[in-house]
């Protein structure tokens, strides 16, 4: 597990100060985009971005201005550096992996954009991710899946991927860590959206 964190925290440190130039972010933008319009997201929520990057998505957030308490949590410094900048003082930003985090019953809403493949360990990453939600909280993971041979091929060539999930791999997880009310749309091509509420 340290290895993989360790790997992935050299690899999106180095990555960091193009994560937010080009064709890479107006597509990460465009899913990000797709995916608040997916969420209905009540007023004064608490939302915790899981592997939350250089920022994107609780910028996102944070421009619709609806009185939304804002987290987030990376493994990379430079990337938290990043977001920091970008969000100044509107979201509590915090160095520290999914699977190590510590919080209960606290958030609304649990986002894990373009992460999920990346984490060490998924099912302790799900278990945080239950734990830290409220009553009738929901978890939302929207991540890539390019079928089975080509998932299999990415895993081994992308640094830090711990495992790429199917469709079916991603109900099977959240059936597993019980959440209920489970559902999953395509948001383009190769990104798959899945909703659980604890």
């Amino acid at each position: 597990m340290r290895n993989l964190t360790e790997k992935n925290k050299k690899f999106f440190d180095k990555v960091s100060k193009y994560y937010d130039s080009g064709i890479l972010k107006d597509w990460l933008n465009g899913i990000l985009k797709k995916v608040r319009k997916e969420i209905k997201i009540n007023n004064n929520s608490k939302i915790l971005d899981a592997g939350c990057g250089t920022g994107n998505l609780l910028k996102i957030l944070e421009d619709e201005n609806k009185g939304l308490e804002l987290y987030g949590i990376d493994i990379s410094p430079k990337m938290l550096k990043i977001a920091k900048s970008k969000l100044k003082d509107k979201a509590e930003l915090n160095l520290v992996a999914v699977e190590k985090i510590k919080y209960k019953d606290e958030f609304d809403y649990i986002f894990s954009a373009e992460a999920f493949h990346h984490y060490s360990n998924q099912d302790r990453a799900m278990e945080n991710f239950n734990l830290a939600l409220k009553k009738r909280g929901k978890l939302i993971i929207i991540d890539l899946s390019f079928g089975r041979i080509l998932n299999w091929l990415f895993n081994k060539i992308e640094p830090g991927n711990s495992k790429m999930n199917s469709p079916s791999d991603f109900l099977k997880i959240f059936k597993l860590h019980k959440f209920k009310k489970i559902k999953q749309k395509k948001l383009g091509f190769f990104v798959i959206i899945t909703i659980g509420e604890k």
